[in-house]
Order: structure tokens, then sequence, then C-alpha cells
């Protein structure tokens, strides 16, 4: 084996080794932008070739050259996140419904106990100026029967009395 084949054969282990750290550090960036923890990149960015390159601080073009399995796994992921969203937010208006038709039957209970109290409201109200009226009545034949007995008359006062 000559010196020229030993530096060929060291050049190309260290571009599999440095090809072989690219893609891990580039994997990385892809699960931190994914989870929602990105380092580098703005939190809550898109997906995107550009931004798991700049996350893992590769130049754009390395990524699209040398690693196509990256790049198919971010094509993988961005074709089912927008279905499984879609699934979700399914999910989330059929709980959201749910819970709105609870809250109109809770809402219609509470306008139904309303009304009964208010009819019920209405009644003692009138019960309390009925026994009001009777309190003044009695209060009446109470001061005329006063009045009389400080004059000393034995005659009754009042030939009307209600019955209390």
């Amino acid at each position: 084996m000559s010196m020229h084949e030993a530096a060929r054969g060291a050049l190309a282990a260290q571009k599999q080794k440095s090809l072989k750290e690219t893609r891990e550090r580039l994997e990385l960036a892809v699960r931190r932008i994914v989870n929602g923890n990105p380092q580098v990149v703005k939190k809550g960015s898109k997906l995107t070739a550009a931004s798991v390159a700049k996350e893992a601080g590769v130049d754009r073009v390395t990524l699209y050259r040398f690693h196509e399995p990256v790049l198919s796994e971010l094509r993988r992921i961005n074709d089912t996140t927008p279905r499984a969203l879609l699934k979700e937010t399914r999910a989330e208006r059929a709980r959201a419904e749910t819970k709105q038709k609870e809250y109109l039957r809770l809402a219609e209970e509470a306008q139904e106990e309303v009304k009964a109290l208010a009819r019920i409201n209405y009644r003692l109200d009138a019960r309390i100026k009925e026994l009001e009226e009777l309190l003044r009545i009695r209060d009446d034949v109470i001061k005329d029967l006063q009045q009389h007995r400080q004059q000393g008359s034995s005659v009754e006062p009042l030939t009307r009395r209600p019955n209390l």
C-alpha cells in the first residue's frame, strides 16, 4: 500500500466520519424543532430544510447534497403532520360542541329555575302586601280601642272588625 493510497483511505474515513456527525446533528435538529425546543432557530419555526440546516449549523446545500434521508424524513413529517393536526382539531371541535350542548342545557335549566323562583317571589310579594294590609287594619283597630278606653266609653268603637 502506497502513501498515496493510505492518505486516500484516511480522507475517505474522515469524510465518512464527518458525514455521520453532520447527519447526527441534522437529526437532532429535526427532533428539537419538532418537539418545540430549538436552540438556534425561533421557537415555533416551521420544519423546513432551511430551519433544520440553520438549527444544526450546517450549510443548506450540504443537507440537499449529502443527506437525502434527512430530507425524506422532513417530507414524511410534514406530510403526516397536517393530517394528525386535522384529526386533533376535529376531535377538539367535537369535544367543544359536546361541552357547548351541555352548557346550553344547563343554561336552559337555570332559566327555568329563575322563572319558577320569579313566580314564587311574585306570590310571596302578594302575600306580604296582604299581610301588611291586615296588620295596618289591626293596628287601626287597636288604636281605636285605645282611644275609646281612654275616653271611658264602653260602647264598641268600630262596627266593622276583620277576622284576624
